[in-house]
């Protein structure tokens, strides 16, 4: 029996705005050793998949976790979160600058037993002959199965052949597979234009996350792809109308800010409500902000801490200013600094510099000038500068 862990960045790029290009913060297993398998969860053969977010600063340092969704075993949640806080990360940038931010990462645990190895050769078997009759599918799950190497031999050329081939008869995932592997890297050579080309083909081929991937490209803008709003919005569209929460969100952001669509206040809240029905953080705070648009700070706040309790730090700091007003929820400055502070630690420049200016001012605090310019200078640093002597502002 071999213990087999995997582990897999959630999101590896994301559009900050149009004009910048934001990279989330990626683990360095050079750093540390790889969690170890507890002893009795590989005795009983306890196996699973873990989802975790850390709070990574400027000098790649783990400065909070959080358990998104457990693997169903305690024992192996612990060692993964465990295990990954021993490791460095590469930070989050903005432009090109370390910023702090929260990455999501995904772990499992799977066991290479005599049992999975007997059905991954049965299945290796049924694949290849599915694939000798001209089944591209059968084609790319052959290739996933030397790419895991549980059951058999890893094998990254057997693995690479197989995709290939699935790509280029037409077959959507490995398309996308293929494009990712040349967008990071990792296995093949990164080369930018090649990976687009075949997002390309992935996307008019169906795969919504290939979708998602150029509706990205598009609203940002690369080395290869010119900014362009409106295929941004199109290719958001049809990844949207399949389900895709991400792409929900996006469309929602391109109808509030009219920005490749004409601005559509109500077409946008139905997209971000979709996307927040599923539990997607930024969307929740979306839909708080829908609600406190519309002076109704009771379900803006509902939604608020559905986003803060993901740590979504654009809703902690608008979460931070109803508590410190009494707007929806029970007037508490002790709750009002959790969240800004929790705000301000996740990199919201905006709560920085309120959480700077209250310092400095003490206002509804004890005044402590030090630590104040501390967020000051940090804000400033990023962009949004203040004087100790600005107003403090609470709002939304």
């Amino acid at each position: 029996m071999r213990p087999l862990v995997l582990l897999l960045s959630l999101l590896a790029i994301s559009t900050a705005s149009a004009a910048d290009l934001k990279t989330v913060a990626l683990v360095d297993f050079s750093t540390c050793s790889k969690p170890e398998w507890p002893k009795e969860a590989l005795r009983t053969e306890v196996t699973g998949t873990v989802r975790l977010k850390f709070l990574i600063d400027e000098d790649g340092n783990i400065l909070d976790t959080l358990l998104l969704s457990s693997s169903g075993s305690t024992l192996l949640d612990d060692a993964a979160m465990a295990g990954i806080q021993r490791c460095k990360f590469k930070p989050s940038t903005v432009n090109g600058l370390a910023v702090r931010g929260w990455t999501k990462l995904e772990y499992r645990w799977t066991l290479d037993t005599d049992e999975i190895t007997r059905q991954t050769v049965a299945d290796a078997q049924k694949y290849r002959a599915a694939a000798l009759a001209g089944d591209a599918g059968a084609l790319y799950k052959l290739a996933r199965i030397f790419r895991d190497g549980a059951g058999v031999p890893f094998n990254n050329d057997s693995y690479l052949k197989l995709l290939r081939a699935s790509a280029q008869v037409g077959y959507a995932e490995a398309e996308f597979e293929m494009a990712a592997n040349y967008y990071y890297g990792q296995i093949l050579a990164k080369d930018l234009e090649q990976a687009i080309a075949w997002y390309e083909l992935a996307a008019k081929h169906g795969n919504a996350l290939a979708q998602v991937r150029l509706g990205d490209f598009y609203e940002s803008g690369n080395a290869v792809i010119g900014q362009d709003l409106s295929q941004a919005a199109f290719w958001y569209s049809k990844a949207a109308e399949q389900g895709d929460h991400d792409a929900e969100l996006a469309l929602g952001r391109l109808y509030d800010n009219g920005k490749g669509v004409a601005h559509d206040a109500a077409r946008s809240a139905v997209w971000y409500r979709k996307s927040a029905e599923s539990g997607n953080a930024e969307a929740c705070y979306r839909m708080g902000m829908v609600y406190l648009h519309g002076n109704d700070p009771v379900q803006a706040a509902l939604w608020l801490v559905k986003a803060s309790e993901q740590r979504q730090e654009m809703a902690e700091g608008t979460l931070a200013n109803l508590y410190f007003t009494g707007a929806g929820v029970p007037q508490s400055d002790t709750e009002g600094f959790k969240y800004l502070r929790r705000a301000a630690m996740a990199g919201n420049t905006r709560s920085m510099r309120q959480l700077g200016l209250m310092l400095s001012q003490g206002v509804r605090v004890t005044a402590d000038r030090k630590e104040g310019e501390f967020w000051l200078g940090k804000a400033a640093r990023l962009g949004v500068p203040a004087s100790t002597g600005d107003a403090v502002s609470f709002e939304f």
